[in-house]
């Protein structure tokens, strides 16, 4: 059963200015999970991983109804990749935990990007127990 659905659309060339304006490590610092933050160094496109990331965080706090707020936050939201390239959450454990007090098994992730815009569309799943 479907917990909630949320949808969030970037301009890129809005993080970039976020970025020039702050410093990429500055912006990196506040959007990006530990996790993240490993992989951040080798972004071929900084501001594109920036923004990706970034949407995909909004899509899932509108998701799980809550916006960004503890645990729900943008540091402890991670994205990854599954062995087939596929985009997913990695998340910290405070956010596991209030996951699975709250039923949900699993959030499911889309990305996609066009030129100067990122959009993310996250399904939130019920647990099946």
């Amino acid at each position: 059963m479907i917990y909630g659905i949320g949808t969030d659309l970037v301009t890129i060339s809005r993080i970039g200015k976020m970025c020039k304006n702050y410093g990429a490590n500055a912006v990196a610092e506040k959007i990006l999970s530990r996790i993240e933050s490993l992989e951040w160094p080798s972004a071929s496109n900084p501001v594109l991983f920036l923004a990706k990331r970034f949407a995909a965080k909004e899509a899932f706090a509108k998701a799980v109804h809550t916006g960004l707020r503890s645990p729900v936050s943008l540091r402890n939201i991670g994205i990854g990749h599954d062995e087939l390239g596929r985009p997913e959450f990695i998340c910290e454990p405070a956010l596991q935990q209030w996951l699975a007090e709250k039923g949900i098994g699993k959030v499911h992730l889309s990305l996609s990007d066009e030129i100067d815009q990122v959009v993310a569309f996250v399904i939130a799943e019920m647990s099946i127990e």
